[in-house]
């Protein structure tokens, strides 16, 4: 997937409190049908972002407790 710049430049907690917002948003019953299509893509890539950065933490933690259950 394409990354856009302004979500990589997110924090994590950013991105998910814009995230939750968006869900608001898309959940409105009074959100035009023409902004939905765009709040989800913009939905998806936050979900995305935020996948990605889940994953490499866990992989950073992984590593972690792996190196001191060595030591």
């Amino acid at each position: 997937m394409k990354k856009n710049k302004d979500v990589v430049e997110k924090s994590y907690k950013e991105a998910l409190k814009e995230l939750e917002e968006l869900v608001v948003k898309i959940e409105d019953p009074a959100t035009n049908i023409e902004e939905i299509s765009a709040e989800v893509k913009r939905a998806l890539e936050l979900v995305n972002y935020c996948q990605l950065q889940l994953r490499s933490y866990k992989e950073e933690i992984d590593k972690l407790t792996k190196k001191q259950s060595h030591d």
